[in-house]
């Protein structure tokens, strides 16, 4: 399967990134879930209330059965591309959290690595909390040889964030080529100023040395014309600025900052055009497979270049497509989220999980677990924007049948987890509607909900097709799952509702 680019793929990069042919990128960017036991877009009940509602997505790993077997299928396969990295970590680690990680991102930088162009480049970008350790499998399965660059990227505008002893104000951006011929353009820091002594020295028409460049005041330079030492100058270069180093003080997003989403790892648009520009021309692929709120997607584009973006959440796929300021009016495409019934049907079939996501994203204000099995009914959460006149709780539970027929049992086995979580509503969502009349029995049992005067069912049954009918889910406002402390508006609920093809 070709890569087709300026597209946005949902689902998991890997299996994306296996269909695709060998060479086919110029440069990957990829901000990945840091292994930093952080949990991100939280709904929060309140600073006085320490309960945590929902977790959207977490970048927490846990050593289990699956990480077990990914490790195992690493220890087993002698040339697999990253297996000494993987097993020789594994040594020092042994099973937890960390290598869980590990093997989960070796796998994927490996087809990072294929689908690269000898003249490609990666930048990965992590946090002290395993950039030491992914620097290693990167040694690995792209050969040290082929590193580039440590970056560091300096929050200069951030005043604390813990990280020790002392406060951590910076990521770490590893880059590596896939050979020795990487593309690579000279850029400059337009930050730079000079030091006081070389404002003296441009002042007076010399020259002042900065790397392999002599910067100048060109005008001033013509006239005097000769430099300290009675020798002519010999024009090396015209730049007026250095070339930029690795430490990039860029400033991270403030709360206020036009380009803000309301993501929680959104990175500044400044930082992936340096990276685009340093690492790429125009018309050149660009590709990342952890594309979140789409960053470099936008950079890309406005930077005149090809590009490709994959995110397991759907959610950030609608994001990118709607709220991205130079993307929202492309008409984007988007392979594997559903334009109309028949291509639910085949999602559900094809890949059960990512349906039973798309389903719930389609709720507003609710977000889909990070844990898809063993979750006792529960497909995805949100919360109530206002507590109800009479009930105690502000929960609200999500449940997905993505199979074609469902059963009494199913609905009561969700009435008994919102009961036992105490939850203040709940929506059944199913393919098509239910058509049993003890289902909607069941569900009209748990009577109403009143928020603000206005009365909704604690229990809906909901389906795909009334979502593509334009027939909403009858919810009262609802906090932002994806910002936190936020209250979704009535334009921010019309667009999670209205995401569907046109």
């Amino acid at each position: 399967m070709a890569l087709k680019p300026n597209r946005l793929y949902y689902g998991d990069c890997l299996d994306w990134m296996e269909q695709w042919e060998d060479n086919c990128v110029d440069l990957i960017y990829l901000d990945p879930p840091f292994n930093s036991k952080t949990n991100y877009n939280m709904l929060f009940a309140g600073l006085d209330d320490s309960e945590v509602q929902y977790r959207a997505f977490t970048d927490t790993w846990s050593w289990n059965d699956v990480a077990g077997e990914r490790y195992g299928a690493y220890e087993a396969a002698v040339g697999r591309p990253g297996r000494g990295a993987v097993v020789g970590l594994y040594q020092i680690l042994g099973g937890c959290g960390m290598i869980a990680y590990l093997t989960y991102m070796a796998e994927r930088l490996a087809e990072m690595h294929r689908i690269l162009k000898p003249t490609g480049s990666i930048y990965l970008h992590c946090d002290p909390t395993a950039s030491h350790y992914l620097k290693i499998v990167m040694d690995d399965i792209f050969d040290k040889a082929n590193f580039r660059n440590e970056i560091v990227w300096y929050y200069e505008n951030r005043l604390s964030r813990k990280g020790g002893q002392f406060s951590r104000l910076h990521d770490t951006i590893l880059v590596y080529g896939k050979s020795g011929k990487t593309v690579h353009n000279l850029i400059y820091d337009e930050n730079w100023t000079p030091s006081p002594t070389q404002a003296r020295r441009l002042e007076r028409g010399y020259e002042v040395r900065k790397g392999d460049l002599i910067i100048y005041d060109e005008e001033k330079f013509a006239k005097s014309g000769i430099d300290e030492s009675g020798y002519a100058k010999v024009y090396r270069s015209k730049a007026k600025q250095p070339p930029l180093g690795d430490v990039w003080p860029v400033p991270i997003l403030n709360p206020m900052a036009k380009e803000r989403l309301g993501y929680a790892t959104q990175k500044p648009l400044a930082l992936l055009e340096r990276i685009i520009k340093a690492s790429s021309n125009e018309g050149d692929l660009v590709l990342d497979p952890f594309c979140g709120c789409g960053t470099a997607i936008e950079a890309a584009h406005l930077l005149n270049r090809q590009w490709a973006g994959i995110d397991i959440s759907s959610f950030a796929i609608d994001l990118i497509r709607r709220e991205r300021p130079h993307l929202k009016n492309l008409n984007i495409q988007a392979e594997r989220i559903p334009k109309n019934m028949r291509d639910a049907h085949a999602l559900a079939l094809d890949n059960r999980l990512a349906f039973e996501a798309w389903a719930v994203d389609r709720l507003p204000g609710f977000a889909p677990n990070t844990k898809q099995t063993g979750d006792k009914g529960v497909d995805g959460r949100g919360k109530l924007a206002h507590d109800p006149d009479d009930f105690d709780s502000r929960l609200a539970l999500a449940q997905v049948k993505s199979g074609a027929k469902v059963s009494p049992s199913d609905l009561r086995d969700f009435i008994g987890t919102m009961d036992i979580q105490e939850a203040a509503i709940g929506r059944f969502i199913t393919l098509e509607p239910v058509t049993s009349g003890d289902m909607h029995k069941d569900a009209a049992s748990l009577g109403s909900v009143s928020v603000l005067g206005e009365s909704y069912p604690r229990l809906k049954l909901w389906s795909i097709r009334d979502y593509f009918n334009h027939q909403p889910p009858m919810l009262p406002d609802m906090m932002n799952p994806y910002k936190r402390g936020a209250v979704m508006d009535a334009k921010q609920r019309h667009m999670v509702f209205n995401l569907r093809e046109s």
